[in-house]
């Protein structure tokens, strides 16, 4: 494979003269992973022809017969040029125009001896060997090197989409958090023995539906602040009503967040439970009585 004029296999891939095959490697590996045109779809085109470039710099150099040929002829550009600018400085303006074609029929003798050497049937045959066994070699390194960035390529993209799906899933979550039923409470307690704790207000109002939180603060002078989250689906129309039971505190209920329009009807309270679903056998003394007095009296005794 001949380079094209002026194409330079080194800063195609962005490497020294002097780099090692493993340097070369993952030299072509990252301009693949930059110029894959899967990954540079808004400039596909240019991608394209960055990629090719960057395969064709990557087997020519792989070539380790293409590679000497083209540094040692690079080498030996570099030391003509390097005396012709030394004889330049020293001449004067009827010598330079001599060293400038002198330098000219160098060049193109050069050229000409390269282009038109000739060579043996039997090395020609070698070299075709050689040449195949090379770009088999070095065919499998470059599709394993593609491969490669194809995969990370792809990982990328699944760790983005990923990502994206758990980012939907947390604010899906927010979302159905942010619409919760949320219930605020007030309520004084002039001592401990008129006051409710949390486990007291979770029996108060769980007849209304499932509770998900609960939070009592308590203020000074007996002050009482207490927010009520119920579960998800629960309709708890009608516990903002709730006023607290027996001679305990009165409370005060007032919606944060209401129950939606969406949500179930809530879940039926416990106080009208048919008396055949009631074990008495079990009951205290105390519960027996609370349960005759009526419902109000019974979620102060199991309060108590």
């Amino acid at each position: 494979m001949s380079l094209p004029a002026g194409f330079d296999p080194y800063a195609v891939l962005s490497v020294k003269n002097d780099c090692s095959e493993k340097e070369l490697k993952n030299a072509y590996r990252l301009q693949c992973l930059k110029w894959h045109p899967d990954k540079n779809l808004d400039n596909k085109e240019e991608a394209q022809k960055r990629f090719i470039a960057a395969r064709e710099a990557f087997e020519f150099l792989f070539d380790k017969t293409k590679r000497a040929e083209y540094d040692a002829n690079k080498t030996k550009i570099r030391v003509r040029e390097e005396k012709y600018r030394q004889r330049m400085e020293q001449a004067d303006d009827e010598r330079r125009k001599k060293i400038e074609e002198l330098n000219r029929r160098e060049k193109a003798a050069e050229e000409s001896t390269v282009q038109s050497k000739p060579s043996e049937q039997q090395e020609a045959r070698q070299r075709k060997r050689e040449e195949e066994r090379i770009r088999e070699e070095m065919r499998k390194i470059r599709e394993e090197l593609e491969k490669q960035a194809m995969d990370e390529i792809r990982q990328t993209e699944e760790r983005i989409r990923k990502a994206h799906a758990e980012h939907r899933a947390a604010q899906k979550i927010i979302q159905e958090e942010a619409h919760l039923a949320k219930l605020k409470l007030k309520f004084e307690a002039p001592d401990e023995e008129n006051d409710y704790s949390e486990e007291a207000l979770r029996i108060i109002y769980e007849p209304y539906g499932k509770i998900s939180a609960i939070s009592l603060i308590k203020k000074k002078k007996g002050k009482r602040l207490c927010i009520i989250e119920f579960a998800k689906g629960v309709n708890a129309w009608g516990a903002e009503l709730e006023e607290g039971v027996g001679d305990g505190p009165k409370i005060t209920g007032e919606w944060i967040v209401p129950p939606s329009e969406f949500q179930t009807e809530p879940e039926e309270r416990q106080e009208k439970k048919n008396d055949d679903d009631i074990d008495y056998d079990s009951m205290s003394l105390e519960e027996l009585e609370a349960h005759a007095l009526g419902p109000n009296v019974e979620k102060k005794a199991r309060i108590e």
